[in-house]
């Protein structure tokens, strides 16, 4: 639960196109993972860069959360702004470009905006010792952290750090759309189950 140190949640934005397929998908994955390390801790929202705007998730995202489609019945897709980047603790993008994209209309978001996969992969390059044990604490100085490890963590093929567009495709691309931005959700809450432990911990 928030402790007094902590009376406000966490924001997290992520960022695709149309704020339809990969966002809130990988939003209500998050949301739910989250919740379960600290009911209220977080609140996590998705836009695009191209919305779709009031447009409902895609019906093939929808049926890859299971359980979970149900809490994405009310969903709306929103337009990217920089106002909304601004309010952020962090933003996670589906590709590099929809970084690039958050970038040129907020810049001062640099330190805190990463491609959802590069930032889970990058959760493995920080100690915990390094970060505040409060969850208001180490969510502001996370982003700046993984920021300064990027030029020692690059991968031979950035393109790795991106998410498949299923945008009108087949199943198939939709699967493999689940299947890349399922991972680094799980590694997003491992670290902050982790996180959250220590942080209850003896002091």
């Amino acid at each position: 639960m928030n402790t007094p140190l902590d009376p406000h949640p966490t924001r997290i934005l992520i960022v695709c196109t149309g704020n339809i397929c990969r966002s809130p998908y990988a939003e209500f994955l998050l949301t739910s993972g989250l919740a379960e390390v600290e009911a209220c801790g977080f609140e996590v929202r998705s836009a695009g860069t191209g919305a779709l705007r009031g447009h409902p998730i895609d019906p093939s995202s929808a049926a890859l959360l299971g359980p979970l489609a149900a809490t994405a019945a009310g969903f709306a897709a929103t337009q990217l702004t920089a106002g909304l980047v601004t309010r952020q603790d962090v933003v996670l993008t589906m590709t590099r470009e929809h970084r690039g994209a958050v970038l040129r209309l907020c810049p001062e978001a640099l330190r805190r905006t990463f491609s959802l996969r590069e930032f889970a992969r990058l959760l493995d390059t920080v100690g915990s010792g390094r970060l505040p044990r409060s969850r208001a604490g180490r969510w502001k100085r996370l982003g700046p952290e993984l920021a300064a490890n990027r030029t020692g963590a690059r991968l031979p093929d950035p393109a790795q750090d991106d998410v498949v567009d299923p945008f009108g495709q087949g199943p198939e691309v939709f699967r493999r759309m689940a299947s890349q931005i399922i991972p680094a959700v799980e590694r997003i809450i491992a670290f902050e189950r982790t996180a959250a432990h220590e942080d209850s911990g003896p002091r």
